[in-house]
């Protein structure tokens, strides 16, 4: 599973480096996002999914397990930079109501990690 992390302020920062998020990764996008929120802290975490151009439902259990994870700190989850195709899944499962959705990396930086 490739991405890249990083601690912007209080946020987590994982950006996926995948085109596919489906059954054959998704354990492994799990384990690895854990992996990398735990290692650098914790805190809120932004996922960024700009390279991500496909999402299955157990893409979505994992995003919605990691969800759990963050809530269990008493922090926030967002995901950013969704493709058309991403999004419309999002807008499918009404993921909207369980994570923060923002357009931009910056965007989501600017309400998680004001002057980051």
């Amino acid at each position: 599973m490739r991405v890249t992390s990083e601690k912007k302020g209080n946020c987590v920062v994982v950006e996926i480096g995948e085109a596919e998020l489906n059954l054959t990764v998704s354990d492994a996008f799990k384990e690895t996002v854990l992996d990398r929120y735990a290692s650098l802290g914790g805190g809120d975490l932004l996922i960024d999914l700009r390279q991500v151009n496909f999402m299955d439902s157990k893409a979505i259990g994992a995003m919605v397990a990691l969800r759990k994870a963050v809530a269990a700190r008493e922090s926030r989850m967002g995901i950013c930079e969704l493709h058309p195709h991403v999004r419309k899944v999002v807008g499918v499962v009404t993921l909207g109501t369980i994570f923060d959705i923002f357009e931009t990396r910056a965007e989501a930086l600017a309400a998680y990690s004001p002057g980051a």
